[in-house]
């Protein structure tokens, strides 16, 4: 097999008539089936040649498939995200005893702890751990190759779990040689997993059967994904920190959990928007409600109106806020190692007087880390960390300086020129 082979390939599944319904663009769709087909004869291919079968190509498959064959996928935004709404979710609660009996743990433990529907459904008899925090679950995050990841979950969840594992002694105990959680205890599929696809069309019968409506009044047509999605978005609604989020996600990347802020965001920014266009109220001193103006509230309470405007449009972030706009991409994202906000000088990074403490423990953190390069005579970590230490000095000496908020102005934070042009 040569590298022509391959591009021959590619060629012809350009020529392949299109199936299906899909509300993706026909390039898209086209680029979806040559990401698909191409990771499945990548798999192929590595398997007999790590096997070394006789018909295995001589070449290595990195000279045959290179990484630009696989076409990019687009970017997600925030308003691509489906996620189950709590009023959604309200009434699959509600309707829970019209579920199968069999599906109802897996729903639970997947809305609960985030993990995709294929680690859930891979889930071993052992993946619980106590500790003295409370409870935690335990399972491989495939796609990104992490093993043995860990989430806190609540002891309702736990005791679910628990009563699942019982179950799977007593109806499956002989032909579940894998441990698995969740596996089918009958039928051509016995002791395999639960198939992710009879799973979702359970719950789509369910949300028609029980009338499970969005708030637009259409039935909810439920993705099993959306499950993490609503794990995503409910976390960052309820205060988590994002660089917090990423890890317990187990994201690769700031990229996707920065969308779960934006979703957050938007939200924040629009009922602030129509609260503005309806005007503040207030309490009088008897307690009754009276009209206000936010921006005279603002005023006698010590507060700049353009400080809660800031807020209102940021993501906060351990050292600060990223108010770059949602409809503009990170140039930075990939970079995790330090704060590639402050490394690189983003224009879209500002920060407080609050976050004075984080520089504080990161300036002794680094000179702590400078001493012990010293007594190991490590002259070039030293080198490397200095600038580190240099940037945050000067970043806690501007927060004690006053009281404001320190970025560049509105205007010039957020869009280049041609940034300008695009929104």
């Amino acid at each position: 097999m040569s590298r022509n082979d391959i591009l021959s390939f590619m060629g012809h599944l350009r020529t392949l008539p299109l199936k299906g319904n899909s509300k993706n663009t026909i390039e898209e769709q086209m680029k979806n089936r040559i990401r698909v087909y191409l990771y499945e004869v990548q798999a192929y291919i590595s398997y007999i040649q790590r096997l070394e079968w006789d018909f295995a190509p001589e070449k290595p498959i990195n000279h045959l498939i290179f990484p630009e064959d696989f076409p990019k996928k687009e970017r997600l935004k925030a308003e691509d995200i489906k996620y189950i709404p709590d009023d959604v979710w309200e009434q699959i609660l509600e309707n829970l005893s019209e579920l199968n009996a069999h599906y109802v743990p897996i729903l639970l433990v997947l809305e609960a702890s985030g993990f995709r529907i294929s680690d859930t459904l891979l889930l071993k008899k052992n993946c619980l751990e106590k500790k003295s925090d409370g409870w935690w679950l335990i399972g491989d995050q495939r796609k990104v190759n992490y093993t043995n990841h860990k989430v806190p979950i609540t002891d309702d969840i736990a005791a679910v779990i628990h009563t699942q594992v019982k179950l799977m002694d007593i109806e499956s105990s002989d032909s579940n040689q894998r441990s698995l959680l969740f596996p089918n205890i009958d039928g051509r599929r016995k002791s395999l997993p639960i198939s992710a696809k009879v799973f979702n069309d359970n719950l789509n019968k369910l949300t028609h059967r029980c009338q499970i409506r969005d708030s637009s009044g259409e039935i909810f047509h439920i993705k099993n994904h959306a499950f993490r999605h609503r794990y995503g978005v409910n976390m960052i609604n309820n205060g988590m920190n994002i660089l917090h989020l990423q890890k317990l996600m187990a994201h690769a990347s700031p990229e996707m959990t920065l969308i779960y802020a934006q979703i957050h965001d938007n939200t924040l920014r629009g009922e602030w928007e129509k609260a503005r266009a309806k005007g503040a109220v207030r309490l009088s001193p008897n307690g009754s409600i009276i009209e206000a103006d936010l921006e005279d509230q603002a005023k006698e309470n010590g507060l700049e109106l353009e400080w809660i405007r800031h807020n209102m449009d940021s993501i906060r972030l351990d050292h600060g806020f990223c108010i770059k706009s949602p409809k503009l991409s990170c140039d930075f994202l990939e970079q995790t190692l330090e704060p590639p906000c402050i490394k690189n000088n983003c224009r879209s990074f500002h920060s407080d007087h609050t976050f004075l403490d984080y520089y504080k423990e990161q300036i002794i953190k680094i000179e702590s880390d400078i001493e012990i390069y010293k007594k190991s005579n490590r002259l070039r970590s030293i080198e490397l960390i200095q600038p580190k230490l240099k940037r945050y000095k000067d970043i806690a000496s501007s927060l004690e300086a006053g009281d404001g908020i320190y970025g560049l102005s509105k205007e010039r934070r957020e869009y280049t020129n041609n940034e300008r042009k695009e929104v």
